[in-house]
């Protein structure tokens, strides 16, 4: 099993960013040889569920994360937290997704935000995302998945809403549900605030899930400027047990891009 700090957290994989060369369902099989034993994935529509109905039956793979599911994603279309048009979609799409998590067994699910809108006031978009997710949190509960808001760089992702930890964690406490937590990508916070360890620190109680990929580059641990070690031990001491997902471009070919975890 690959893990980090001995049996402290585990590392689950991106199928839909790792292994780009080999078709879904062989970077399931490629996984579970590897020797982990949880994967995440993004959006259900680009994905085999399938494929991964099969992978829990055969190698016992946890699939702990996948997207609410925004088919096109593009500059008008980044979820649905936030605009009052479109709760309906949220609804039906929430709907779906839990329907995918019992299939799967799913333990959480990410939430995009969506788009700022020119046309309505930052605080009434941001109230309409209270109101969708405090509707979503006892489904949440009922159905025992975990519902995680994440912050997108705004040079990677225009137009998103939420582009700061500092806001997200804002919104879970307002909500204070324990089934919506804030999802802590690396790369994303470190592109736009840095500070990692403190902001992990001061905010642990809020973190639902934690996502690795370095800064510059979004490449794996060790090809850019992050201190992962001391990131690492952050984690960890803040009492962190979940999954570490993988989600990152990867610069080294197959299996080679998880090479940094042994030396973790």
């Amino acid at each position: 099993m690959r893990q980090a700090r001995q049996d402290m957290l585990t590392y689950a994989p991106n199928i839909s960013w790792l292994f780009p060369d080999l078709p879904f369902r062989e970077k399931l099989s490629e996984v579970a040889r590897l020797g982990f034993t949880a994967v995440e994935f993004g959006f259900p529509s680009h994905a085999d569920l399938a494929a991964l109905e099969e992978a829990i039956a055969e190698y016992g793979l946890q699939i702990v994360l996948f997207n609410q599911d925004v088919p096109v994603w593009d500059r008008a279309n980044r979820g649905y937290l936030v605009d009052p048009a479109r709760q309906g979609e949220f609804r039906r799409t929430l709907e779906e997704a839990l329907q995918i998590a019992s299939r799967l067994s799913v333990m959480k699910i990410m939430l995009p935000v969506g788009v700022e809108l020119e046309e309505l006031p930052r605080q009434a978009q941001q109230d309409c995302m209270l109101e969708n997710l405090q509707y979503a949190a006892p489904l949440a509960a009922e159905a025992g998945v975990l519902l995680t808001i994440e912050a997108l760089n705004p040079s990677d992702n225009p137009g998103y809403f939420l582009t700061t930890s500092e806001e997200g964690f804002e919104i879970v406490k307002a909500v204070n549900h324990p089934n919506i937590r804030f999802q802590f990508d690396t790369y994303h916070i470190q592109r736009v605030e840095a500070d990692l360890e403190q902001r992990f620190q001061q905010n642990s109680g809020w973190i639902g899930h934690v996502q690795f990929a370095d800064y510059p580059g979004r490449h794996e641990p060790g090809t850019g400027q992050i201190d992962f070690r001391s990131l690492i031990s952050t984690v960890v001491d803040s009492g962190y047990e979940g999954h570490i997902g993988l989600e990152y471009n990867p610069q080294a070919e197959g299996a080679r891009c998880l090479d940094w975890i042994p030396s973790m």
